[in-house]
């Protein structure tokens, strides 16, 4: 921050990573029109690094926090800048509104383990085995207050034989189906979304992912076995759980934020990869995500992860995994399907020519195309 002749040359990197892997926001990489300065004061926040705030308008920081609502990051700085010295924190109006985005979170916080533990208390009861998946489950594993890390919904890994039981369950709770994903395609789609039809405020949406990667271009052979094997316990105040282990949970943020977002990116996603990759183990768990990044066919996504985390968050791998060149070459499956997916948010062909190939035969391409159009003819017509 002291050194203005630094501000261009950080700054001019968010820019080009993320001309093409953009940031969310109406419009994209909104939160990249806000002033240089701001920009490096909010990375410092993210890095827990104390920094004195910069001069700068009170519309300009009205600015910053209006881009930054749509990342769910403000209740992040909180939990970092609470503990700054005062000469370090932003105007007295601006740290108001961030302590009360964090106030809300917490009580959101609340309300979610409340959910959660009715879920995971009926899912035991009939023997069906769920991970908890994303915000949830790193929120209570990997921020020191849960409250840090908000989430618009539940995500929880089901086997795929075990899915109609747990949308059965889902719907005896008092949720809905808008559609039967599972049913439809368990290939073309990954996850079923069921909706509370309860009127009660503090509910959220509940996901069943029965795979771990996005239908898009390739499915991942990872057997979902394996990462049932290698879950681990996470025990708070009131909630026990199981979830990824963290080398698979970082693989798998990778490639929600990359692939699955390729250009709608969440700042709080970045800080996640942040915060995973600074727990694995060396040499053994990154020498086991190295190997794999290849196997999930992530190679590529976790390159771009891992940038994104140095640029915003100062996180750097541990010797030996900081050279990409020395990491394995993506597979060719990996490789053939990253031109359309760079195009996918912005071109519905190159979307469909993604999701179709994810299909095993010609038969269920041809089945899905149907099924799409049909839908698309019933929604034109309502």
């Amino acid at each position: 921050m002291s050194n203005p002749a630094g501000v261009p040359d950080a700054t001019s990197v968010m820019r080009e990573l993320h001309s093409t892997y953009c940031l969310c926001g109406e419009p994209r990489n909104g939160l990249l029109s806000v002033p240089d300065v701001l920009l490096l004061y909010l990375s410092s926040v993210l890095r827990n690094d104390q920094t004195p705030p910069p001069e700068c308008s009170p519309e300009a920081w009205q600015s910053l926090l209006r881009h930054l609502y749509p990342h769910w990051a403000t209740p992040i700085l909180y939990g970092y800048l609470r503990a700054w010295d005062e000469e370090c924190l932003p105007p007295a109006e601006v740290m108001e509104m961030i302590r009360r985005d964090y106030l809300m979170g917490r009580v959101h916080s609340v309300q979610m383990d409340r959910q959660l533990g009715e879920i995971l208390t009926a899912a035991e009861d009939h023997g069906i085995r769920m991970l908890i998946l994303k915000g949830p489950a790193l929120a209570r594993s990997l921020y020191p207050d849960p409250a840090m890390r908000g989430g618009s919904d539940l995500d929880v890994l089901v086997c795929p034989e075990q899915v109609e039981e747990a949308e059965s369950l889902l719907t005896a709770l008092g949720y809905r189906c808008d559609e039967n994903k599972f049913a439809v395609s368990s290939n073309y789609y990954h996850e079923e979304t069921f909706y509370p039809d309860r009127i009660d405020p503090g509910h959220v949406a509940v996901e069943i992912h029965w795979r771990c990667t996005p239908s898009l271009g390739f499915v991942s052979p990872i057997p979902l076995e394996e990462l049932f094997s290698r879950a681990v316990t996470v025990r708070t105040g009131h909630l026990t759980f199981e979830t990824l282990a963290p080398r698979d949970a970082f693989l798998h943020t990778a490639l929600h934020t990359v692939v699955g977002h390729t250009r709608s990116i969440r700042l709080i996603w970045i800080h996640d990869i942040a915060l995973l990759a600074g727990r694995l183990r060396v040499p053994e768990d990154w020498a086991a995500v190295s190997e794999a990044s290849r196997v999930w066919r992530a190679r590529n996504a976790v390159e771009i992860a891992l940038t994104m985390a140095r640029i915003w968050t100062g996180f750097t791998p541990p010797p030996g995994y900081d050279d990409f060149t020395r990491w394995p070459t993506p597979s060719d499956e990996e490789e053939a399907i990253w031109p359309a997916l760079l195009k996918k948010d912005d071109s519905v062909p190159s979307y469909l020519k993604l999701k179709v190939s994810a299909l095993p035969d010609r038969r269920e391409k041809i089945q899905m195309l149907r099924y799409l159009a049909g839908r698309h003819l019933r929604n034109w017509f309502r």
